[in-house]
């Protein structure tokens, strides 16, 4: 569809309050679309090798959303394993909740805190965590609740995008650098991805391991998550409302024509908790 300033997407940000924002449709939209594309298939898989589930018992899933890696990782665990989603959003645990039906009472669903978790220090041996530390405003906090939670020896893996490293095939350059670096800086940390080693080093881990992956994006998704922030953008005076017509314009005619490219880096990040 032809884009306007005003044109309906997904605003991402509003994952940091899901059960507050305009449209929460459109952000459980954005995670089923986004998560199917090939890039993220490959980016999962990756993160599924590294928690290293045939040996797991008790997993913890930091802002599990609608439960679907959880009930993922339930399905790659022995039968005598058990998973705890927790999200912030009592919207997005309901939706879990609900997917999960019945199940054979192996998955759990909690409404709290990724950086204030209501369970037991070292109680689980596996902690996911994949796409949350970028919208909320203490992603140390977090990495101190992943290590809390995990016992001695046991194996966090975290998958986080890194905004800043967004790449875009468009022959306006400069507008394209100011949409991205406006963008990237807008999120509560866009560089959140680049960092992720650092922070669990600092945090007591050891044996830190980076694989990052490149998520291209498919036209119709990459388009349904830029229409509001580049519409936000207008709103705020960063570019005019006809620069930004003419923008996503370009993008629309490379997709035609066959030409569209557009992706970031995801970072698989995994790490053992000290015994410190």
């Amino acid at each position: 569809m032809p884009f306007t300033p005003n044109a309906t997407g997904a605003n991402l940000r509003s994952f940091a309050d899901v059960d507050s924002s305009d449209n929460p449709e459109a952000l459980f939209r954005s995670l089923e679309v986004g998560r199917a594309t090939s890039g993220m298939l490959q980016a999962e898989a990756e993160v599924m090798r590294r928690l290293r589930l045939d040996t797991a018992q008790r997993v913890v899933d930091l802002g599990c959303g609608p439960g679907t890696d959880a009930r993922a990782i339930a399905d790659a665990m022995p039968s005598s394993g058990t998973v705890v989603g927790v999200d912030l959003s009592r919207l997005m645990v309901d939706e879990a909740r609900r997917r999960a039906g019945t199940a054979d009472g192996r998955i759990e669903f909690l409404v709290g805190s990724a950086t204030d978790v209501p369970l037991e220090s070292g109680a689980f041996d596996r902690c996911h965590a994949q796409a949350i530390m970028q919208h909320v405003p203490d992603a140390r906090g977090v990495i101190a609740e992943m290590a809390r939670l995990l016992r001695p020896g046991g194996r966090a893996v975290t998958l986080e995008f890194d905004l800043g490293s967004t790449i875009i095939d468009h022959p306006d350059r400069a507008t394209t650098r100011l949409i991205l670096d406006s963008i990237t800086d807008a999120a509560l940390d866009g560089w959140i991805g680049r960092q992720l080693p650092r922070l669990l080093r600092e945090a007591g881990f050891v044996e830190i391991e980076t694989a990052p992956q490149m998520v291209f994006n498919e036209f119709e998704f990459f388009m349904f998550t830029m229409r509001r922030p580049v519409a936000q953008l207008v709103k705020d005076g960063v570019v005019t409302g006809r620069l930004a017509v003419r923008w996503m314009g370009e993008l629309e005619r490379m997709h035609r024509e066959g030409h569209f490219l557009a992706g970031s880096l995801a970072f698989v990040v995994s790490a053992v908790r000290g015994n410190g």
